[in-house]
């Protein structure tokens, strides 16, 4: 099996791994190259820290810069993102655009209730239901007469809900079908980024923890090997 190349085997001086381990740790975005970083900075530090204070400081002092930038743009671009998902979630479609059908509603209204039984009983409740659909599935103005129907208790505490479900997403223009279906790809997209943010940002904090752990190396006396 081949010897892992560490800093303490790989035959550099300690000027060429401080350089290394700065630039590492300047170019270090992502979680996995963040905990690379973190473990190359402790080998670092635990290595030389009895040959030259002054580097194994600088890194120390990188190292909590580094986690304090990433920690403050994860912050930022997080309260951005979250700040997108609630626009996306609150807009409205605007109806002002739409035709004007209310007195196409209600003469479907009327002609749909004409043909509504007087008494509601097992027996043409089957023939109510399929009233119900045929009117829905003439379109945009007979959903919307379905749904001014059910407001009379006696029809709405008697239509299933597959019915009255049927009746509002009917009664929907394409125009609004297209908003809707826009509106809630976008939101999803931006719930996936909010949430990759999140857990990214778990992962840096929880590193972050591991970083203030460390003792920094001016504080060390000469003879303390942990660190």
């Amino acid at each position: 099996m081949a010897k892992k190349n560490t800093i303490a085997n790989n035959g550099l001086t300690v000027i060429e791994n401080y350089n290394n381990l700065f630039t590492q740790i300047s170019r270090a975005q992502t979680v996995d190259e963040v905990r690379a970083m973190v473990a190359s900075a402790k080998e670092f530090i635990s290595l030389y820290k009895t040959v030259d204070k002054n580097l194994v400081n600088r890194i120390y002092e990188k190292l909590q810069s580094k986690m304090n930038d990433l920690l403050e743009e994860n912050e930022f671009v997080y309260q951005r993102t979250n700040a997108r998902v609630e626009e996306v979630r609150n807009r409205t479609y605007d109806f002002t655009a739409e035709k004007d059908d209310t007195q196409a509603v209600q003469a479907k209204l009327l002609q749909l209730m004409a043909k509504m039984p007087k008494v509601y009983n097992n027996t043409n409740a089957n023939r109510i239901t399929k009233e119900l659909n045929d009117c829905i599935n003439s379109g945009v103005v007979g959903s919307k007469a379905v749904l001014e129907l059910l407001k009379y208790p006696a029809y709405a505490d008697r239509v299933s809900t597959a019915v009255r479900e049927r009746a509002f997403e009917g009664s929907k223009s394409p125009a609004q079908k297209a908003f809707e279906n826009g509106n809630a790809a976008q939101l999803r997209e931006n719930e996936q980024a909010l949430a990759s943010v999140y857990m990214q940002g778990f992962h840096l904090r929880n590193i972050a923890k591991q970083v203030t752990a460390f003792k920094k190396p001016s504080a060390w006396n000469p003879e303390d090997e942990a660190v």
